[in-house]
């Protein structure tokens, strides 16, 4: 567990900076928001990773890629992102190589989804995980909007609705593989 220790709590947040009153349903903010770490481990060595994923997210679309777990086909491993102005949400692990992506849905729209799920991923000893979210525009979906799908929270963390959106991701097991 030490090895991911990385992952274990981790927290990252889109905030809303500003009002966006052409789409009231929407926010603006920073386009990029990234957190890296460099994983543990004894030198050589591969790990096989389950974490929790719990996040509040818009929808994009990635092509390609496959669907580890098709009871939760929002995450993905490999692709491209394929709607560039919807922010994608994904871990990319530099060793062995892949992108992750949390927040794959067939169609874009302005939606907040609520995910907890546990996720696979391989990391070798030494290797840089970035966990991030793009946006190719200045606005977001916003959870702290009044609606239906809006004003959600992840329980234990975020325990009142909070403007824009975000990912908790913790650590369930590391095995060698």
């Amino acid at each position: 567990m030490q090895a991911a220790a990385g992952f274990d709590k981790f927290f990252l947040r889109d905030k809303c900076t500003a009002q966006y009153p052409p789409q009231p349903d929407t926010c603006l903010h920073d386009r990029l928001h990234e957190q890296s770490f460099t994983f543990g481990g004894k030198p050589g060595m591969v790990y096989d990773v389950t974490l929790r994923i719990r996040g509040i997210f818009e929808p994009t679309t990635i092509t390609g890629g496959d669907t580890p777990d098709p009871e939760h086909p929002y995450f993905k491993a490999g692709g491209t992102v394929s709607t560039p102005d919807w922010s994608h949400w994904g871990i990319d692990v530099s060793e062995p190589r892949q992108d992750y992506w949390l927040n794959h849905y067939p169609t874009v729209g302005h939606i907040i989804y609520k995910e907890d799920f546990e996720a696979n991923i391989t990391v070798a000893a030494g290797a840089t995980v970035t966990v991030r979210v793009v946006d190719g525009n200045d606005r977001e979906i916003d959870n702290g909007k009044n609606g239906p799908d809006r004003q959600q929270i992840i329980a234990g963390v975020a325990d009142q609705p909070l403007a824009g959106q975000m990912v908790r991701i913790d650590v369930v097991r590391v095995k060698v593989r």
